[in-house]
């Protein structure tokens, strides 16, 4: 009686010491140092809830909540915790287009900062749609309501209400005149437009401007075109319009420097186009002077760009990118305004290139709408399909009163914007087009992922939330449009075939339950099937769990039975030469280090306090769980140490239970899968015939022809490129960064494709 009070006091002390320390663990007792900062910020999941899958919509309360907590009253997520959350400022969001969890463990080798720098891993469910419009178009989540009061919720920023609107608080409500809009000069030198006697501008040539302007002067429409030579931007195109819609100057400009990049993509000028030309920039300089009168009004869309170009001083301009103004000094791109206000398509993609003549009439018709319809009138009409918010007058009246609406009747993308909060788009496709407010996303889209990553290294710190998308698989998978079904039935053989193993010969009289007998001490089998077309008997098993087939080849490489010498081995194939360096790499899963598996338990030894009693002396334990699928009196157990040096000593040692020798191993599993079976593709259709498919294992599944060196090779390649991506972005953030990285999962042929999201707060 002594010696069982003493072990269960012993057993107390030892549970309670593993909570205390428990408690200063990191995120799921990933790592073994013990915080010195309680302060440092982070994110955790709660054990039970480990396996389960996130969805979209998961990551997206995610974000609204570390982004808009401040501002608006939204759901604080359940699915994880995050510690510390007043510390995080900023957010990251990189997107792997087209890549999913099958991706990640296939090319595991890899990807070693994804393994290394982010501590949270969980299982995505694949996105049916636009993941970008699922993650920004949905509704603010809204709290709950036994955790709000009645005057909990916040009150809309100022901004909301349109008498708070920039354009209304720089014009006021009235309809005014025309020269009402005019650019004052401390305005003009402000935006850095040239004027006389500015610095850097004393080359420049005056206009016969006077200051004789009124309400009915004439107004010009101008644009030009610029090239960038070895000495910068230089003027190729330039294009004068009256008020009317008559192009009165639309001439081509040799530079006189050498050409190093013509533009053509936006400027539409190519080399042949300048070849014969003549006409210099003092030749284009006198035609402008002469065209335009004394009193003339200059009018443009970033108009300080084209006056420098021009090498051209005038004092009477309008800038329609700052007439319809926008927040924090971001302004709307001169096709958008033009689609959205004048009903206009411009800039086309399919013409080559920007017609200054159109774009010059586009800007002056924005000018002249603006001027007509006063700016009170401007900003009701397209509050929301311009500025993308929804309007909240009270009684109709622009009078600066703030309502209080609830969170839900907001976006998210424009909920962002409304509470100032910057965001960045880079990638090379539109990806983001689907998301309602990515006109106030400020977007870049480059030519390759690696130019998208060095522009993000240089702005990444003057966003609060900063989004990349990788299109490299696309991109690769374009170039060989045949290859991606059946590299994604490659991965999902190889990956499965790591739980398979053949067993033989055996002798003649064996069945599947023999086989059963013989094996399940090592972990729950999956299927086992008899081969008799074999010149003697073998069998193909696959275990349930991956540790389960590892212990087994382990611990069973061979033994004698009625004369026979059985041999376990795993399938040799293309698929599966190189499974042993995989199997070593997971191993050293960081994520799995203070884990093991333990099997061959008893019926009679399969209790907590027995395996309490015989691993505590390793270290202290967090927690005994029974693996998935090993039935109401489990075998098979996971025992997780709160250090990995406890996880080695048990591994290095020999525990007996009564008289029996517990098999055991590292983890190979990650926590965020029930089975490693999860990393294969679901078929999203009930069945016989999708069932019976499931149950092919072993020789039937390895007939299909893996993929070709040069195949593999470039799939590598590319995977490689995206893991190197990730740890330069990751070096560039800023400490307390919330950064997530979406593996967005793929659908098929009615299969879908699990992906992975990693999350990490930036530490030191």
């Amino acid at each position: 009686m002594e010696e069982v009070m003493g072990f269960k006091q012993k057993r107390d002390s030892s549970a309670s010491l593993c909570d205390a320390v428990c408690k200063k663990l990191k995120v799921n007792g990933e790592h073994d140092e013990l915080l010195q900062d309680e302060d440092t910020p982070r994110l955790s999941r709660p054990d039970d809830q480990l396996c389960d899958r996130i969805s979209v919509r998961d990551v997206s309360e995610l974000l609204q909540y570390v982004m808009l907590r401040k501002h608006h009253d939204v759901k604080k997520p359940s699915w994880c915790r995050l510690h510390q959350e007043d510390r995080v400022e900023r957010v990251h969001v990189a997107v792997f287009e087209g890549v999913a969890q099958l991706h990640f463990y296939s090319h595991y080798s890899q990807f070693k900062h994804l393994r290394s720098k982010y501590s949270t891993r969980c299982t995505l469910a694949p996105s049916s749609g636009d993941l970008l419009s699922e993650l920004f178009n949905c509704d603010l989540s809204a709290p709950d309501a036994s955790a709000v009061s009645s005057s909990a919720f916040h009150t809309v920023p100022p901004t909301a209400d349109v008498g708070y609107h920039p354009v209304v608080q720089r014009y006021g409500v009235k309809k005014k005149g025309m020269s009402s809009y005019l650019l004052t000069e401390r305005e003009r030198i402000k935006k850095n437009f040239p004027v006389k006697g500015g610095r850097g501008f004393e080359s420049f040539v005056c206009t016969q401007a006077d200051d004789h302007v009124t309400d009915s002067s004439p107004l010009y429409g101008l644009d030009c075109e610029m090239c960038i030579t070895q000495e910068g931007p230089e003027l190729t195109r330039v294009a004068v319009v009256t008020s009317k819609g008559q192009c009165v100057l639309d001439e081509l400009v040799k530079p006189f420097n050498t050409v190093i990049n013509y533009c053509t993509r936006f400027s539409g000028i190519t080399r042949s186009m300048l070849k014969d030309v003549t006409t210099r920039l003092h030749d284009v300089q006198t035609k402008v002077v002469a065209l335009l009168p004394g009193n003339a009004v200059l009018v443009g869309h970033s108009l300080d760009n084209d006056l420098r170009a021009l090498r051209l001083i005038h004092p009477h301009v309008i800038d329609t990118s700052l007439l319809y103004r926008k927040e924090f000094g971001q302004r709307f791109k001169l096709k958008l305004l033009a689609e959205i206000i004048l009903k206009r398509e411009i800039q086309s993609e399919q013409r080559g290139g920007h017609d200054p003549c159109e774009d010059a009439h586009a800007a002056l018709d924005l000018a002249q709408y603006f001027i007509t319809k006063g700016p009170r009138q401007v900003v009701e009409c397209h509050l929301q399909d311009l500025w993308g918010v929804e309007p909240f007058p009270v009684n109709g009246a622009l009078n600066g009163s703030v309502n209080t609406p609830t969170a839900s009747s907001l976006l998210f993308g424009h909920a962002l914007y409304k509470a100032g909060l910057p965001a960045l788009f880079l990638g090379q496709s539109d990806a983001l087009n689907g998301v309602s407010s990515n006109h106030l996303w400020r977007r870049h889209y480059w030519d390759s992922d690696k130019e998208s990553v060095c522009v993000f290294r240089r702005v990444c710190q003057s966003y609060t939330l900063s989004v990349v998308q990788f299109s490299s698989l696309s991109e690769h998978l374009r170039k060989n449009p045949t290859e991606e079904t059946h590299m994604l039935q490659q991965m999902a053989l190889r990956l499965k075939l790591m739980c398979v193993v053949f067993v033989g010969p055996l002798p003649h009289t064996y069945t599947e339950k023999n086989i059963h007998t013989l094996l399940k001490p090592y972990g729950t089998l999956r299927s086992v099937r008899l081969l008799h077309s074999t010149h003697t008997l073998h069998a193909v098993v696959e275990f349930q769990h991956l540790e389960g087939a590892q212990l087994a080849l382990q611990s069973l490489p061979s033994l004698q039975v009625q004369d026979t010498v059985i041999k376990l081995q795993r399938p040799v194939n293309e698929l599966t030469l190189d499974l042993e360096a995989s199997l070593a790499e997971l191993q050293n899963d960081i994520q799995n280090s203070h884990m093991i598996y333990v099997c061959g338990l008893s019926w009679r030894h399969h209790h907590h306090d027995d395996l309490l009693k015989a691993f505590s002396a390793f270290g202290p334990i967090c927690d005994i769980t029974p693996a998935r699928g090993s039935g109401k009196c489990p075998r098979h157990r996971h025992i997780k140490f709160v250090s990995s040096d406890s996880a080695c000593a048990a591994l290095s040692s020999v525990v007996h239970m009564g008289n029996r020798k517990l098999n055991m191993c590292r983890i190979l599993t990650p926590p965020h899968m029930h089975t490693w079976t999860h990393t294969n593709p679901v078929t999203m259709e009930t069945n016989r015939e999708a069932a019976g498919s499931d149950e092919r294992t072993g020789s039937e599944e390895a007939e299909p022809a893996g993929l070709t060196c040069a195949q593999d090779g470039g799939l590598q390649r590319v995977m490689r490129g995206l893991d190197r991506n990730v740890g330069r972005m990751f070096r560039a953030l800023e400490r307390h960064t919330l950064s997530i990285v979406i593996l967005p999962g793929i659908i098929r042929d009615k299969v879908e494709y699990p992906g992975l999201c990693f999350i990490q707060v930036k530490q030191d």
